[in-house]
């Protein structure tokens, strides 16, 4: 969600035109019913702090909320940010500019607006987040909290920050936040947002750098950071974790706590299919008996948390390309369908205490089926990326950090 400094004309990835033109018809017609509706910046700027408290409210709720509900609160919040955005004036290259950096994809601001509306993303950050800060905040008397890959809308933390002050649970002096992000469209949108919220008094810093090598000038006591994808693929979540968390205090926390990538066999047609099909909406809670017992988990893959990111060992190759050896595997002999299954890689995510992301809750926790890995069969025809082994084989897994970030399996 940040941007790098390239170059290349071939790693520029514009926003489909249409795409960009349906982003402008949708403002143009938020801006206008504003218009219609005579309301001033005042109100405009109100209505859109009230927007962001009242979906905080929902998700810090201690009660029971329904799904109509949130999925409401989150429509309005996300439709004031876009109005927020629109008055940014982002010229269509900062709005739409994507590429692959060397640590991953940088997503463009354009794509990147519509994680404010991952409800359950949202909620299990907030919720951590919001537990961690209460903790800190009993014995520290102000706290740094380090935001980067940030995105336009810092979405993890500017409405929990709008909820603070208008609760007057923690004020400027207790709290101070750092955004980076390396789109200059993101923080151009970032300081509009900030403005227009009246947050300015709690953010220290919004700058525009590469979260791989920006160095904060003080010792952070939070880390939040959500730069990833489904099958903890694409984005350099790690890459920045890695770097950032050597700031952290002695005391200071990450969120997420840990995240545990893991990997199971399935049936296709079972899991991403047959599954939802009587399913209100896509989330953990809704997952079938069936389809969770027709899985053949083969355990987990990767584990990150403070104490691991501070231990791992990098691994340069002759090309230049970095991995991280992640964990061995050894694949089932008992599963008489195995040649007819493909591996899915999933994250589970605790983001502080017992507050999770879970599989499905989220696109970064939908699991990630990879058709390169192949188990008692093999392709028609094998590709250089084709992974070929047999029930019983020893599986090496690496993470591949450069370019576009993901798993590579070896055998042993």
């Amino acid at each position: 969600m940040e941007k790098h400094q390239v170059h290349d004309a071939t790693l520029t990835d514009y926003a489909d035109p249409q795409i960009d033109q349906l982003l402008k018809y949708s403002v143009r017609n938020q801006l206008e019913s504003l218009l219609k509706a005579k309301l001033t910046t005042t109100q405009r700027q109100q209505a859109l702090t009230q927007s962001f408290v009242d979906a905080m409210t929902l998700v810090l709720s201690t009660e029971p909320v329904q799904h109509a509900q949130l999925t409401a609160a989150f429509e309005a919040m996300y439709e004031h940010a876009v109005q927020s955005m629109a008055m940014a004036e982002l010229s269509e290259e900062l709005l739409t500019r994507q590429y692959i950096s060397a640590t991953g994809l940088i997503m463009s601001p354009l794509n990147c607006r519509h994680t404010i509306k991952d409800i359950y993303r949202i909620q299990g950050y907030v919720k951590g987040i919001d537990k961690a800060v209460r903790a800190m905040a009993s014995r520290k008397e102000k706290l740094t909290i380090l935001y980067p890959a940030c995105g336009p809308f810092a979405p993890l933390l500017l409405p929990l920050l709008s909820y603070y002050k208008q609760h007057q649970y923690f004020d400027e002096k207790q709290l101070q936040v750092i955004l980076v992000d390396l789109q200059p469209g993101a923080v151009q949108s970032l300081r509009q947002l900030v403005s227009d919220l009246n947050l300015q008094d709690y953010i220290s810093e919004i700058t525009e750098q590469d979260a791989t090598t920006y160095e904060p000038k003080e010792s952070i006591d939070l880390l939040v950071l959500e730069a990833m994808q489904h099958g903890f693929t694409k984005e350099g979540q790690l890459s920045i974790a890695r770097h950032l968390v050597k700031y952290l205090t002695i005391d200071g926390w990450m969120i997420p706590q840990s995240v545990s990538i893991r990997g199971m066999m399935v049936l296709g047609e079972t899991e991403f299919n047959q599954q939802w099909k009587q399913a209100e909406y896509s989330h953990s809670k809704n997952r079938h008996r069936a389809a969770l017992d027709d899985r053949v988990e083969l355990g987990e893959l990767l584990h990150i948390d403070k104490s691991s990111l501070l231990k791992m060992e990098e691994i340069t190759l002759a090309d230049e390309a970095k991995v991280i050896p992640a964990n061995q595997i050894i694949l089932p002999t008992d599963v008489h369908d195995m040649s007819k299954r493909i591996l899915a890689i999933y994250a589970h995510i605790t983001t502080f205490a017992e507050e999770q992301v879970d599989q499905y809750d989220s696109g970064i926790t939908h699991p990630r089926p990879d058709m390169t890995f192949y188990v008692d069969t093999r392709p028609q025809d094998v590709e250089h990326t084709h992974f070929v082994a047999n029930s019983g084989d020893t599986v090496q897994f690496y993470y591949q950090l450069s370019g576009l970030p993901g798993f590579v399996p070896t055998k042993v």
